[in-house]
């Protein structure tokens, strides 16, 4: 606590430089917020979904997927653990983000649930969700 008073009053005295990277809602070694969204891309062709999730520094063991297929939701969490700091080290900007994550996508009623396929690699988790083959679709054959 006593960290995080030192730390606000530089910021409160206008101490420009020692609070160039402090934001007064996230001092000292533990931030107000513990949760977090990986940034995520969602898109869609004519046979799968894709699902991106930047991850850096997780593997497989360290992410679960789950898919709720009577809602169509598919959630990913995990946890980003925080480094070990030395003792002699001060840090001047802490950016990336530590702590649990959670992420839900919506999907449509077209999805091939027993489908679903995910790898990791690079710090990018990436998602496959194949669509059925809608079979209600009418044919036109042609006669030669």
């Amino acid at each position: 606590m006593q960290n995080n008073n030192q730390q606000l009053s530089k910021f409160m005295n206008n101490d420009w430089m020692d609070t160039l990277f402090v934001d007064p809602f996230l001092v000292g070694d533990d931030r107000v917020v513990k949760e977090f969204s990986p940034n995520t891309d969602v898109s869609e062709t004519d046979n799968e979904i894709k699902i991106i999730c930047n991850v850096p520094g997780l593997g497989k063991e360290d992410i679960k997927i789950g898919v709720d297929e009577q809602h169509r939701v598919l959630t990913i969490t995990g946890e980003i653990k925080k480094e070990i700091k030395e003792d002699n080290e001060t840090y001047h900007c802490v950016e990336r983000n530590v702590g649990s994550f959670y992420r839900s996508v919506s999907l449509p009623k077209t999805v091939d649930f027993d489908g679903i396929k995910a790898t990791i690699e690079h710090g990018l988790l990436k998602i496959r969700v194949p669509k059925k083959i809608d079979s209600s679709k009418i044919l036109t054959i042609n006669v030669n």
